[in-house]
């Protein structure tokens, strides 16, 4: 799965490096192909995620994309580009506001909402848009080393 990154990114991160405001942008186009994978992987063939004429049927304009898919591509941005590979998941909340299909090119805000230094804990909000209709919304709490 390609990620553009709209931003220099070094990573991992600690938490000496992150500051409150930090934005991070990226994309990510979901192609047929990585539909097909994840359905795959999941074990998922409900007729909502494969079968283009119940997706008509029921008023989607096509294949509608696995809101659990997103939580994978957030676990490849969190894990390899921001915080980067630094960090363990202590909290996800998830909001999946309105479908996505395949080919849709999603576009992802990070940004770091909350620090507490001496527990070492970030809270990143994430905000995930096609075009322009925001489809999601969550919020992630970190705990991050010192260190590399």
């Amino acid at each position: 799965m390609k990620i553009d990154c709209y931003s220099k990114i070094k990573s991992p991160y600690n938490i000496n490096q992150i500051k409150v405001g930090d934005k991070k942008k990226f994309k990510v186009k979901i192609t047929k192909k990585i539909h097909n994978s994840f359905s795959n992987f999941s074990g998922d063939k409900s007729p909502l995620h494969t079968s283009k004429e119940f997706c008509l049927k029921n008023n989607f304009k096509n294949l509608v994309g696995y809101a659990f898919l997103i939580e994978c591509l957030m676990s490849k941005i969190f894990g390899m580009f921001f915080p980067g590979g630094s960090e363990l998941c202590i909290q996800q909340t998830s909001k999946f506001l309105k479908p996505y299909y395949i080919n849709d090119v999603l576009k992802i805000e990070l940004l770091v909402s909350q620090k507490n230094f001496k527990a070492k804990l970030i809270t990143i909000d994430t905000k995930i848009f096609t075009k322009n209709d925001l489809i999601y919304e969550g919020e992630t709490l970190f705990k991050l080393s010192l260190t590399k």
